[in-house]
């Protein structure tokens, strides 16, 4: 009898340790899960607030700014729920709100807001951008946050923007290469530039005028080229000339 009563609390001890330890690990998972969670949706919102900064080199729609804010706003009410410190989080969604707010009745969009890059490493830099943009807005609309056509919109229109910007620092390296009499090289950047800017249907006010600068710039390289060319030949044509005559039979008078 004593034997099964202490086989019994042996089992019974051992059940409470078995069912400890899950337990155990079962808040472990939770606490690593909850701060995934919150280390996920940090970096969505500084993901988001990095993008926005640029509104005043990149222009971006007011469906753009409100899919960021959004975006936010989301993240912030998943980190109210995930951690302790809800009045800060209580706050900024507050804020956010009222951003949206703001936006909803005034913000108005500015394709004049862009603005060329002034180095390779700030042109690199806005295309991260706008990559980095253009797979949030699609993220979303695989959510279900955004409809089937302001999603084709607004993606084109990032699409286009990454070509603006890789057209503006392309004839910007034209230029300079045009200058520094690296002509060769300024023919084909304006060469490449003009056979990628053929190929869009729906260029806007920019991409229009950047072809015709490029095309323009192009004819004058070929006609500046020509008129030395032209001269070089006349060059050596006048030297043959005076060779002809130094060394043409001599009269007998």
């Amino acid at each position: 009898m004593v034997l099964t009563l202490v086989l019994l609390a042996i089992g019974a001890l051992l059940f409470l340790t078995i069912a400890y330890n899950i337990f155990q690990q079962h808040k472990q998972k939770q606490e690593i899960d909850r701060r995934a969670i919150i280390a996920r949706q940090k970096v969505i919102v500084e993901e988001a607030e990095d993008i926005l900064l640029n509104v005043n080199r990149i222009p971006y729609s007011k469906t753009l700014i409100l899919l960021l804010q959004t975006r936010i706003l989301d993240a912030l009410r998943i980190l109210q729920q995930a951690t302790s410190n809800l009045t800060a989080i209580s706050q900024r969604i507050e804020d956010v709100e009222n951003q949206i707010k703001y936006v909803k009745e005034h913000y108005k969009g500015d394709e004049g807001q862009f603005r060329l890059p002034d180095s390779d490493r700030q042109a690199v830099q806005m295309l991260q951008t706008t990559k980095k943009l253009r797979a949030i807005v699609r993220l979303e609309h695989n959510k279900g946050k955004i409809d089937p056509q302001s999603f084709a919109i607004e993606d084109r229109r990032l699409e286009l923007m990454m070509l603006k910007i890789n057209i503006a620092n392309l004839l910007q390296k034209a230029m300079d290469a045009r200058i520094q009499r690296q002509i060769g090289t300024a023919k084909q950047l304006l060469t490449k530039g003009i056979n990628a800017l053929s190929l869009v249907r729906d260029k806007d006010a920019y991409l229009i005028a950047s072809e015709e600068e490029m095309r323009a710039t192009l004819r004058e390289i070929n006609e500046q080229l020509e008129k030395e060319s032209q001269k070089e030949r006349e060059e050596i044509q006048e030297k043959q000339d005076d060779l002809d005559v130094l060394f043409q039979p001599k009269k007998k008078w």
